[in-house]
């Protein structure tokens, strides 16, 4: 048994060596299509795009130079007020279900304002439902 384990293990060897060898090499488009239309694709890549792409636009005339005049003076800036004191944020939590249920929140889920824990009995990420 352990020479017929030995002779396929040699010869499967030898057969995936020699079938390794052709699929190895790489193939391009121009193998799979008749050397007519193969002829017709340039084999540059950067040629292959540029006919798809819009022409260059024209370079641009230069207007001609406009006289110089002298410059208006500038009058002062203004004077910069100080930005307004950022308002309190509202306040999001509650003491208790009835106090949400009363702003008429309910039911309120893990994540959003006002979510306590002490609010979710059963921890199942709703509160006072």
């Amino acid at each position: 048994m352990n020479a017929r384990r030995a002779a396929l293990t040699i010869f499967g060897s030898a057969a995936i060596a020699l079938a390794a060898t052709p699929t190895a090499q790489a193939s391009t488009v121009f193998d799979f299509l008749p050397p007519e239309i193969a002829a017709l694709i340039p084999s540059g890549s950067a040629d292959a795009v540029n006919p798809l792409l819009p022409p260059a636009p024209a370079a641009p005339v230069a207007p001609a130079p406009a006289p110089q005049v002298a410059p208006a003076p500038q009058a002062a800036p203004a004077p910069q007020l100080a930005p307004a004191p950022p308002a309190p944020a509202p306040r999001t939590g509650y003491k208790n279900c009835t106090e949400a249920r009363n702003a008429g929140v309910t039911p309120i889920y893990r994540g959003q304002d006002g979510y306590a824990p002490h609010l979710d009995r059963d921890n199942d990420g709703i509160a006072c439902e």
